[in-house]
């Protein structure tokens, strides 16, 4: 009988640890990515998922939903459940400038997420063909001016971020250039090196290949303070063009309505991912620079991008279907 009582007790003890939190499997969610696999973002967002869904008890799958620039990941996530298992890596440009930018944008940046924290951005680097008798930012503008009308500048895209900065470039030192879109960023910089164009502003990570090669270089950075990889170029803030701040991020959100206690977990939790040494130095490789704000900070933030990118927009004339 004792024996029996034995096998009984050990085997509730058994049923209690695996109803516990700590050895239950973990509940599935999803981590919608609005880009293609191999992208930086995408890179970040694998690399995130597989930290902060054990930190949140669930398997975080990650799903991608490339299209309009990011935009249609986000309209599908304003539809998703908003109880906790949805969560959506997003980078500025979907988030504060594709509102205005595309006719048909199926969501309310304000009110149809909630923002979890701000994970990184990458500064832009202002490139010019090599061949060119450029080596400064002031040395760029004179240029442009003697050759007004007659110097193209390349983006991965109308409307993308790229084309946004250079059109407030323009804007802010009356050079006259024309835009020659690409779809993508290696068929912009590859025509770029070529000569086929002679500007470009592009992130550091799809820049470095074609700045090892020394048919491109590199004479400016559109954020405020210099880029960690990159120490010897110059900002444009810096080299004339005052408080000139130009830089896409990526933040984590989730559906309007999401319970509280779950963004309030995962954004304490993101601080503390994003904040590693190991993941903060992946981020610094790829030319981004780690950056953390809390939710209720990263909601303020998003309503001032929202504002900043809607202005730049407008004052670019760029509409999409």
């Amino acid at each position: 009988m004792k024996t029996m009582q034995s096998v009984l007790k050990a085997v509730m003890a058994v049923a209690l640890l695996a109803s516990s939190p700590c050895f239950a499997q973990a509940d599935s969610g999803k981590l919608i990515i609005g880009y293609p696999p191999g992208q930086s973002v995408d890179v970040v967002g694998r690399l995130l998922a597989g930290r902060l869904g054990p930190a949140m008890g669930r398997n975080l799958i990650v799903e991608n939903m490339p299209g309009q620039a990011g935009s249609v990941a986000l309209a599908a996530v304003a539809k998703m459940p908003a109880d906790g298992s949805i969560m959506t890596l997003s980078a500025s440009a979907a988030i504060a400038g594709n509102p205005f930018l595309y006719r048909n944008v199926r969501y309310d940046s304000q009110k149809d997420f909630e923002p979890i924290g701000l994970i990184y951005d990458a500064p832009l680097l202002l490139l010019v063909n090599s061949a060119l008798p450029i080596q400064s930012f002031k040395e760029f503008v004179a240029y442009a001016k003697a050759n007004a009308g007659k110097v193209n500048y390349s983006s991965p895209g109308n409307g993308s971020v790229s084309h946004l900065a250079m059109t407030e470039l323009m804007r802010r030192t009356g050079i006259e250039m024309t835009h020659v879109p690409y779809q993508g960023a290696a068929k912009s910089l590859t025509d770029l090196a070529a000569g086929q164009v002679q500007v470009s502003f592009d992130a550091v990570a799809a820049a470095q290949p074609f700045l090892a090669g020394g048919k491109v270089r590199a004479i400016a950075v559109s954020s405020r303070e210099r880029v960690q990889v990159m120490p010897s170029v110059p900002t444009v803030a810096e080299s004339g063009l005052d408080d000139f701040d130009m830089v896409p991020w990526v933040g984590l959100l989730a559906p309007a309505g999401t319970p509280k206690a779950v963004i309030d977990k995962a954004s304490e939790e993101l601080v503390k991912i994003v904040r590693s040494p190991d993941f903060s130095q992946r981020i610094v490789a790829m030319g981004g620079r780690p950056r953390t704000l809390p939710a209720s900070e990263f909601k303020a933030f998003v309503q001032k991008e929202i504002a900043h990118w809607s202005a730049i927009v407008k004052a670019s004339g760029a509409k999409l279907e």
